[in-house]
């Protein structure tokens, strides 16, 4: 099973790995689906551990495990707390972290310096999974006056567990999970998890289906993939990369992941994308990683790509199907592009201009829907989506007509 972990602190990733291998589990880091971690607004490590999650199952279509977890000092009223991590300010660094701890507790006596680490994780299935798997787990000890240790992460330098010579940062790994807050919760999480684990398992065996709609720019591809998803929950779709601009109406992982032409070019190098391509100026890519994950976890994805990225989907997955969606005229066409609002009359007629040749490869596509009903249209999709037998061939004879007006 795979499962993705709502954090970008590489320390914790390793921890978590290590405790959830020898179950089967791997953990992927947010990390590889370009996802940052959310602001943490709530005021309890549960609430954050939550929204933790929600926000990154939303984004993958995958199962999500996140933690939040901190350090309590006695002679600080609990303090840090929920604040652990950026108890010296926002973005501070473990080092910032740590000083300003210890800066805190100077003069107060060893006696009173006790501390513990306290944790909850929680492991959704779905964004708005009701019944979420929450643990808690719980380590005692005190706040040493200097650092000790290389390992670990956070506070582990200063902290002394119960009944223990040496620092959390001290520990070799296996023995600080044994009996760390972390590794209790995960262990009693495990417990419960077992069923999950394996109903995802056998899910896993089954593999998703591939959809791959493609359309030219103005014929509707977005409001129909919308209207689909709305009518298909369970279908999840693929996020794509892009270096053009955010629009205002435009959010980020919702509509596209927006990064720079360097950050993209150096995902290109990597190999990171099933498909890119160049278009009006701009590059687009999905992501290697996220589509493969879902499909193997047993979700259905659809992609709203163009016809070059299709085409490279189908060279890597050929068992994909794929979608063409056309206007039902060429002045249709128009009147949704300018309708848009977006763009200014110059990109406009470049983009009918292009339209044509994209129309072009409508033939390379397994089946074609035309957008003149818009509720048709949606029908159609899902009828595609759903398995059924349909008369949506691209070969189908009833196009030429359509074809040769779109086309001349």
């Amino acid at each position: 099973m795979k499962i993705v972990l709502a954090s970008g602190n590489a320390g914790k990733l390793r921890e978590l790995a290590g405790l959830l291998a020898p179950q089967g589990v791997a953990v992927l880091p947010q990390a590889a689906f370009g996802i940052e971690t959310p602001p943490e607004t709530g005021t309890t490590f549960r609430d954050n551990a939550l929204l933790k999650a929600r926000h990154v199952a939303r984004l993958t279509g995958l199962p999500a495990l996140a933690d939040d977890s901190g350090i309590e000092v006695d002679a600080l009223q609990g303090r840090p707390g929920v604040y652990s991590a950026r108890y010296a300010g926002e973005g501070a660094s473990d080092e910032a972290n740590l000083r300003k701890l210890l800066a805190e507790l100077d003069g107060v006596p060893q006696a009173e310096r006790g501390a513990r680490y306290q944790c909850v994780i929680a492991l959704v299935r779905s964004p708005e999974d009701p019944d979420p798997l929450l643990a808690t787990g719980t380590w005692e000890g005190q706040i040493e006056r200097a650092p000790r240790g290389s390992g670990g992460f956070g506070y582990d330098p200063v902290f002394l567990p119960c009944g223990s010579t040496r620092t959390a940062a001290e520990l070799d790994p296996v023995e600080k999970n044994a009996v760390s807050h972390r590794g209790q919760a995960l262990r009693a999480l495990s417990t419960r998890a077992g069923e999950l684990f394996a109903r995802s398992a056998s899910t896993a065996t089954r593999g998703g289906r591939l959809f791959v709609l493609a359309a030219p720019s103005g014929a509707g591809k977005t409001s129909l993939v919308r209207a689909l998803l709305e009518r298909k929950p369970g279908l999840s779709l693929s996020i794509s990369h892009t270096t053009r601009s955010r629009r205002p109406t435009e959010l980020e992982g919702r509509e596209y992941y927006f990064v720079t032409v360097e950050q993209f070019e150096q995902m290109v190098a990597q190999r990171r994308f099933l498909e890119h391509a160049q278009v009006f100026g701009n590059y687009y890519g999905t992501a290697r990683d996220p589509v493969e994950l879902q499909l193997a976890a047993g979700r259905d994805v659809v992609l709203e790509i163009d016809w070059q990225g299709a085409r490279q989907v189908r060279a890597a997955l050929p068992q994909c199907q794929s979608i063409f969606v056309l206007p039902p005229s060429r002045e249709a066409l128009e009147q949704r592009l300018r309708g848009r609002g977006t763009d200014s009359a110059e990109v406009i007629a470049r983009r009918l201009r292009e339209a044509v040749g994209d129309m072009a490869h409508w033939d390379e596509f397994d089946t074609v829907v035309i957008n003149d009903d818009f509720e048709r249209a949606v029908e159609d999709l899902v009828h595609i989506v759903e398995g059924r037998d349909h008369p949506w061939a691209a070969s189908r004879p009833q196009l030429a007509p359509l074809l040769a007006r779109l086309l001349a």
